[in-house]
């Protein structure tokens, strides 16, 4: 899991999994006079595990975007 830093000089107010959350710590206590930055962790996330389908024994097919489907019929429009 990441750990992003806010921090004040040295040493760390807050840490958290996710980057914009660290931001807002960090916008608030500026927001307060306080000179804290945000460090953010560098680490490379973890490769993804293929999810494989129980039922057919395959992994399950990419998703693709909503933008690239067909867009759906209101359903007062179905027959």
């Amino acid at each position: 899991m990441r750990q992003h830093k806010v921090m004040l000089g040295d040493k760390v107010l807050y840490q958290a999994a996710q980057l914009s959350h660290a931001n807002r710590f960090a916008e608030a206590r500026q927001a307060e006079g306080v000179a804290c930055y945000v460090v953010p962790d560098t680490t490379p996330g973890r490769p993804r595990n293929v999810r494989i389908n129980s039922l057919t024994g395959q992994p399950y097919k990419k998703s693709v975007s909503c933008k690239d489907t067909v867009a759906r019929r209101p359903a007062t429009e179905l027959g």
